[in-house]
């Protein structure tokens, strides 16, 4: 979709309602529950779920609908790892090919897989809070609570 991504209500509250239009409500609620990981992650994948779950649930921001979502990120991590793995295994980042044209540096592929596994896990990632950008947008975290002068004596 295109266009900037939606404010929820409480945000705008806070923020200041410049349109000066009726703030909607922020739409269904779900019930944040556990569950386990699907049977198709490898012990990476299911590992990642297990470490997210939890505290994705204690947020109460992991529902039914978050599963697929959360199945992809957790078996992207595990594909980033694997070829984290091979690339520490492998003899740098590139290696030689020869042909016609001599002797030639390509990357290894080991590369391209990382650099798009990081991208498609920072990209499921936000949507669950996964940084501390996304966690800004979150409805727990204000941008002031993070700079609060008086959070020492809190």
């Amino acid at each position: 979709m295109k266009g900037r991504k939606p404010k929820p209500a409480h945000l705008r509250v806070i923020t200041g309602n410049a349109g000066k239009r009726a703030l909607p409500e922020d739409g269904l609620r779900l019930k944040s529950e556990a569950a386990p990981p699907p049977d198709y992650l490898d012990e990476d994948g299911q590992s990642a779920w297990n470490r997210l779950v939890p505290v994705l649930v204690e947020r109460g921001i992991f529902t039914l609908l978050d599963h697929d979502a959360l199945a992809q990120y957790c078996a992207t991590y595990s594909r980033w790892l694997r070829a984290e793995r091979a690339l520490q295994d492998g003899e740098g980042d590139t290696y030689e090919t020869h042909g016609r044209q001599g002797t030639m540096k390509r990357g290894r592929p080991e590369l391209a897989i990382i650099a798009e596994s990081i991208r498609l896990m920072r990209t499921v990632g936000s949507e669950f809070g996964f940084s501390p950008v996304a966690r800004l947008r979150l409805k727990d975290v204000g941008q002031g609570d993070m700079f609060s002068p008086f959070s020492e004596f809190g």
